[in-house]
């Protein structure tokens, strides 16, 4: 008789574990988690590249560029030194160059730089948790989450090209994560 309670023990913890797939079953707050966890080893931004170094500027042609400079001076990102002014002949138009230093404070905004250009972050995304989740699950060890991501532009924004990308204060953005019997889920993409 021990023989027989013995393996209906077995198989009462056989089902038990079969049908007790809660682990393996996603739920919004875990993937909302998960995607929380991957952002903050891969975070979501725009970037642009922008001049450095001795960089010309013509007065007409680029005012706005040189008022976007003497911001980012004013914020302390960087500083600007003018080297040399030509003023053309029986033109309004004149040419001003800058010797343009990245400073201290843009470093977390930098991404890549050489000689002459740099890469630097026009906007930042955070997870709005607010926002919701969209969960599907597909099989029992995959699963993909959509997500709203807000855009929080940075001071660098005015680099950014212009278009149908920046007319948005958010992105939706779809995670992929995958089920590990030793780890759980976790995003993979």
């Amino acid at each position: 008789m021990s023989v027989n309670v013995h393996r209906l023990l077995i198989f009462a913890l056989a089902v038990t574990s079969v049908s007790c797939g809660s682990d393996r079953t996603i739920s919004e707050r875990v993937a909302l988690n998960e995607v929380a966890h991957y952002l903050q080893s891969n975070p979501v931004y725009e970037t642009a590249n922008m001049g450095y170094g001795e960089v010309k500027f013509n007065t007409q042609s680029d005012a706005d560029l040189l008022v976007t400079y003497r911001q980012l001076e004013k914020g302390g990102y960087v500083t600007l030194e003018r080297l040399e002014a030509r003023k053309r002949f029986l033109s309004k138009d004149s040419t001003f160059v800058y010797l343009v230093k990245l400073t201290d404070k843009s470093i977390p905004f930098v991404i890549d730089k050489t000689d002459r250009k740099a890469t630097v972050k026009t906007a930042e995304y955070t997870l709005d948790e607010d926002g919701g989740v969209r969960v599907e699950q597909s099989g029992k060890n995959r699963a993909k989450a959509t997500v709203t991501l807000k855009k929080a532009e940075t001071d660098f924004a005015d680099f950014a090209p212009k278009g149908a990308d920046n007319n948005a204060s958010f992105a939706k953005k779809t995670y992929s994560l995958r089920f590990n019997s030793e780890s759980g889920w976790s995003v993979t993409k």
